[in-house]
């Protein structure tokens, strides 16, 4: 495709805080701003470790406004002002909010392509929403507005088409690892370090109710003493899981290790890493311990777990909620041969940077015209 300066490639974002959305995001755009578009960034509110990391190529407007709704009519406005070819938009609550509108902004910019990435199974996640109908109704009705949605995950795929009808216009493009950024950052020092003499397991997540931190201490209970956890995250369900670790008497098998803006150390030096979600968008962590080869011990819930993790070749799954099953999967994969080597090498041939960021160009760019 000849693509020249005269294109307009806008991506739309709530905010730039670290996450798996804000944070491919930024990846898109700043690639993008490298291929002779002129890029802009729209954000409902412009905070967020994020900032630094955008491209001085890339042209942001600041909504000033934490709502999405209440910021969508300022959000229109300057994209009719700005006209863009491409229109991205990169995380579920704002590509909903947008596509009733696509229609109308599609007659008013009428050489516009409109691009939608979810980034959650919608209808797991419209269960715990404030509006669940309403949710739904959007999706059914709205969502196809889009020429082009793109899921993370086969299981994403599926539900859109199952649930909600929506049969056309869907790509699977998984979500990228930075493999080098990824091994630069875990030589690192160790804030402190692991007891040799365990068997030192770790899970780097949100501790929020789908991630069912829960679960990972009940089953710890199954498991031998020496099998050690170290949890790094915090969030809104922390003092709950710090009283069931008390409950369970874990307190000396169990760290809570806080929020870390580097985790990688810790994946590196860790045996196995655990994942106990009950369901998941398409969780980088795993592309991450992977790349430091670092075998995955998981639940096989919807989100593309199943698709990251290749039984006995990067790790293992146990059904969701099966307590002892996932005990039991945890002691075979320590006592398996990981060969960390190929791990690193099937992650980055699946799920490098470069491969990923080509099927965006793809689709985005020569397929989409």
């Amino acid at each position: 495709m000849d693509v020249t300066k005269k294109e307009v490639f806008v991506g739309l974002i709530h905010h730039l805080e670290l996450g798996g959305a804000e944070k491919m995001m930024v990846t898109i755009l700043n690639h993008f701003s490298k291929k002779d578009f002129e890029v802009h960034l729209i954000v409902f509110n412009n905070n967020g470790a994020l900032k630094s990391k955008l491209s001085n190529e890339i042209i942001v407007h600041d909504l000033a406004i934490g709502s999405v709704l209440k910021g969508m009519p300022k959000c229109l406005k300057i994209l009719h002002k700005i006209k863009p070819s491409r229109v991205f938009t990169g995380i579920g609550h704002l590509n909903i909010a947008l596509a009733p509108f696509v229609p109308f902004m599609r007659r008013v910019i009428p050489n516009s392509k409109w691009i939608s990435r979810e980034t959650n199974i919608v209808s797991l996640q419209n269960q715990s929403a404030n509006a669940p109908k309403l949710f739904d109704w959007l999706y059914k009705h709205c969502y196809a507005n889009y020429d082009l949605i793109v899921a993370q995950s086969i299981d994403m795929k599926e539900d859109l088409a199952k649930n909600y009808g929506i049969q056309k216009n869907i790509v699977v493009i998984n979500n990228p690892i930075d493999m080098e950024q990824v091994e630069k950052a875990s030589n690192e020092t160790l804030e402190h370090g692991f007891k040799k003499q365990k068997i030192n397991l770790i899970t780097v997540a949100r501790l929020r109710e789908e991630k069912r931190h829960d679960l990972m201490l009940r089953t710890m209970v199954l498991l031998p003493l020496e099998f050690v956890l170290t949890i790094v995250g915090s969030g809104e369900k922390e003092a709950e899981l710090k009283a069931l670790c008390v409950e369970l008497n874990l307190q000396n098998r169990v760290t809570f290790a806080g929020n870390k803006s580097n985790p990688y150390p810790y994946m590196k030096n860790a045996d196995l890493f655990l994942l106990s979600s009950q369901r998941e968008g398409f969780p980088n962590v795993l592309l991450e311990a992977n790349a430091l080869g670092l075998p995955i011990v998981a639940f096989a819930s919807q989100g593309g777990i199943t698709e990251i993790v290749k039984e006995s070749k990067n790790g293992l799954t146990a059904p969701f909620a099966n307590l002892e099953g996932f005990a039991e999967k945890i002691r075979e994969a320590h006592s398996m041969n990981f060969d960390k080597k190929s791990i690193i090498a099937m992650t980055k041939e699946r799920y490098a940077k470069e491969s990923i960021l080509s099927k965006y160009e793809k689709h985005l760019l020569e397929e989409l015209k």
